[in-house]
């Protein structure tokens, strides 16, 4: 029996996620979740909390569900597969990344991986990039790609990109990781094309519509731990960020934001100037956003900055994980990995401190920011409600 991991986000978990897992299922295999805490990768907060979203998980077929948290969650591409990729790594028992793509071919995936890697690539992107300043980082990497190697194709899809992004991190740290990839089926991340529902479409029509307007889109299971989190006032309402955020940037200068991860000189100055003149949080996005920084960008540099997090501390290794939830073969792969991994598996939040110092410093950063991600749920949630919860464990 063959051990896979899985980086996620469950935001929430719907159809096409069950797909995934089923297919793996269907080869016999175990499934480890790697998913996003309180933040994700577009860099908004998530709308259902991570223990509630673990829980949609383990319903749907994962076995074992363990944090990857933030700041790796929020981050670009390449610096979320760094963490969700170190983490599964380190575990000590995991022998293959699955993920779900839109070319369904895990070879090309891998080929591209070897090309974006070449010192040829990198050399020509590094000239394209002081010649395009003006232009998205993504645009000028894809436009070298296919200038050198054609074949662009595979990075017509996030999913895709996120595959390479997997990839590139086993082959260039030689991890003995196997690479497998379920085609992906239904609509792209931001709800376009037929099929299931995407997260991003399913999330916009909760907040617009309520709850009971996404009922069909979802599996039982994660429909009713959603209509749960709704009941307590838990879900995340994205206005809520709106007066911390333009409080921040009517109190910060551009040159004091200017360093901090995902921004620069020109972005950090856009960021201020809306903060200044926003009206609401789709507005001050809005403002900052040109062709060069794009929404999940400007929300990026935006979180970052807040929480002041660095590029440093997104080139480390994340110093720990926690666990979400387990099922019975999920217990049975935490007890391998008591004795395997070399990264520290946090079960009961409040003992932290005891992992050592490095644990300490990120532990601190992570939950300053889940408890500002509860103050903007409906009911806000306090600091101790955060640090008294614990893992969801079938038994």
């Amino acid at each position: 029996m063959k051990n896979y991991a899985v980086i996620c986000e469950y935001n929430p978990f719907h159809f096409g996620h069950k797909y995934q897992i089923d297919e793996i299922k269907a080869q016999g295999g175990t499934v480890t979740a790697v998913m996003s805490g309180d933040y994700c990768q577009r860099g908004e907060a998530a709308q259902a909390g991570k223990y509630a979203r673990a829980k949609m998980a383990l319903a749907g077929g994962a076995d074992l569900v363990l944090e990857l948290p933030f700041p790796y969650s929020a981050a670009g591409a390449e610096k979320f597969a760094f963490g969700g990729v170190n983490i599964i790594s380190r575990l000590g028992f995991v022998d293959a990344i699955s993920f779900g793509s839109e070319c369904g071919d895990a070879e090309l995936i891998k080929n591209t991986a070897k090309n974006s890697l070449s010192a040829k690539f990198n050399e020509v992107l590094a000239e394209n990039l002081k010649l395009e300043r003006e232009k998205p980082y993504g645009a000028v990497y894809f436009e070298t790609y296919n200038a050198l190697f054609g074949g662009g194709g595979v990075f017509s899809g996030s999913n895709n990109i996120l595959g390479v992004a997997y990839a590139s991190e086993i082959i260039k740290n030689s991890l003995p990781l196997e690479i497998s990839t379920v085609k992906r089926e239904g609509q792209g991340y931001n709800g376009g094309g037929a099929g299931f529902a995407s997260a991003t479409s399913i999330r916009k029509m909760i907040s617009e519509n309520g709850l009971s307007s996404a009922e069909e889109l979802l599996p039982s299971y994660s429909y009713n731990v959603l209509k749960e989190e709704a009941v307590r006032g838990s879900l995340c309402e994205a206005e809520k960020f709106f007066p911390l955020f333009a409080s921040f940037l009517r109190t910060h200068s551009a040159r004091e934001i200017k360093d901090f991860a995902e921004n620069d000189v020109s972005l950090a100055a856009r960021l201020v100037n809306a903060g200044a003149e926003a009206h609401d949080i789709a507005e001050l996005y809005s403002l900052a956003c040109t062709k060069k920084y794009s929404p999940a960008h400007v929300r990026r540099a935006l979180l970052f900055a807040y929480f002041g997090v660095t590029d440093e501390m997104l080139a480390s290794k994340p110093p720990y994980t926690v666990l979400l939830a387990a099922n019975k073969k999920g217990r049975e792969l935490l007890a391998i990995a008591r004795k395997s991994a070399s990264i520290p598996i946090i079960t009961k939040l409040a003992d932290y401190e005891k992992y050592g110092e490095d644990v300490k410093k990120a532990f601190e950063l992570a939950n300053r920011a889940a408890a500002v991600r509860a103050l903007a749920t409906e009911k806000a949630g306090s600091v101790s409600d955060i640090i008294k919860m614990g893992p969801y464990v079938e038994r």
